[in-house]
């Protein structure tokens, strides 16, 4: 157990950019990692990486020192430099035995993640774990270990209030947009074809709106994101001459300042008086403060959902008392699945050492004694031996699997 080690650098103690530098592609893992048991005495290993984190997850008897730290990353990023690679050591998160397990089952259950309730972080745990896998690095402990961890986050998901509240702007946005009673005859307008806008509008792809339009300062990007909605892509040049009537107006540019002004919106209006919703998702603000004093709106801006998500936030981080109880649970289980495939993997060879016992007694030691007998009393013998040999192996494992789980020993070891 205390062979369990992990180096975490993340977004807690470390700058994005730096953690950044040691991410690792899938397809390079293999190769990047293939003298390491060699090289460092690391037994078993699982390199985890993600937005905001890189976890390198091991089983060895070396403690991680700062001089073990300091060649390990060298040797495997040689091309970060030896001051950044210092001071990754310094500010590297260090857990061993039971204290990195548990750590391993925080960050599966996302209590160690930058947004406390993400989802994505089991499945990117997952799959580093297949990746360890299939590169030949994990082996029995690791596989338990990470079973377990998947295992916690399943829980933690399901029986707690930890991910019930969003806190993302992207989906507090679609469920306001949800309480607006949407329709598919609704015709919507994206100003902007970055990541918030693919994501905002693949959700509400699900409505099926039969009028979309994409205006983005790139073109190409408008037209490639419209397609995919079914809808028209225009340049953001055009908006006042393409925009056509609309029902919902979803924005979020990178622009410095407002896009929209009190002038290009009348023009957009094209005389049509109904009340719009507007969702404003850029920072700085899209839309002009004209825009709202002089037109009826329904306006959602980005400032409102920040400020509910972090209520959110703060009801998801009442739960971590919770979480940390089914951790603790979790762990308890993982020490005693531990010991056990420990055991069995100490005593694999007894099977095969008790048939090498009855067919040296059969066949040199008692061979003449066997022969003497009649066939039938030959049967019997071998039946006998049989049974014992399946004894043998079944209750020395039995007691020892007793002995190792703090059991009593009980006379049903016998049947």
């Amino acid at each position: 157990m205390n062979q369990f080690k992990v180096i975490a650098l993340t977004h807690r103690t470390l700058g994005l950019d730096l953690v950044g530098k040691y991410h690792v592609e899938p397809d390079e893992q293999a190769t990047r990692f293939a003298s390491i048991e060699e090289a460092f005495s690391i037994r078993e290993f699982m390199f985890l990486s993600t937005c905001n984190r890189v976890e390198f997850f091991m089983r060895t008897p070396e403690q991680l020192s700062n001089e073990y730290m300091t060649q390990f990353l060298s040797a495997y990023f040689p091309n970060i430099t030896s001051s950044e690679i210092e001071k990754s050591v310094e500010n590297a998160r260090i857990f061993s035995g039971a204290d990195a397990i548990r750590h391993m089952f925080h960050v599966a259950s996302s209590l160690d993640s930058l947004v406390i309730g993400e989802r994505e972080i089991i499945t990117q745990v997952r799959n580093a774990f297949e990746r360890s896998e299939k590169n030949g690095f994990s082996g029995d402990y690791v596989r338990i270990a990470i079973q377990k961890a998947i295992e916690t986050a399943k829980q933690v998901y399901t029986e707690t209030e930890i991910a019930t509240k969003p806190v993302s702007v992207v989906n507090l946005a679609y469920r306001q947009l949800l309480e607006r009673d949407l329709n598919s005859a609704q015709r919507i307008v994206y100003i902007g074809a970055g990541t918030t806008i693919e994501a905002i509008a693949g959700n509400l792809k699900a409505h099926d709106f039969q009028n979309i339009k994409v205006f983005n300062r790139t073109v190409e990007k408008a037209q490639t994101l419209a397609s995919a909605l079914g809808g028209e892509g225009h340049s953001l040049t055009q908006l006042k001459d393409h925009c056509g009537e609309f029902d919902i107006l979803i924005t979020c540019t990178g622009a410095e300042g407002a896009v929209v002004d009190a002038a290009l919106y009348e023009q957009m209006l094209n005389r049509d008086n109904k009340k719009k919703i507007i969702v404003d998702l850029a920072i700085p603000n899209d839309i002009d403060a004209s825009v709202l004093a002089q037109f009826n709106v329904d306006y959602i801006s980005i400032e409102d959902l920040k400020e509910e998500a972090k209520r959110n936030l703060k009801e998801r981080e009442k739960e971590i008392f919770r979480c940390e109880a089914l951790v603790e649970q979790r762990l308890a289980e993982f020490e005693t699945a531990f010991k056990t495939r420990k055991l069995e993997l100490a005593m694999h060879g007894v099977p095969q050492m008790m048939k090498e016992i009855k067919t040296r007694a059969v066949e040199k030691t008692f061979a003449k004694e066997i022969e003497a007998l009649n066939p039938e009393s030959k049967e019997t013998l071998d039946k006998i031996l049989n049974y014992l040999e399946k004894k043998y192996i079944a209750i020395p494992m039995k007691m020892a699997k007793q002995v190792m789980l703090d059991q009593d020993l009980k006379d049903p070891i016998i049947e």
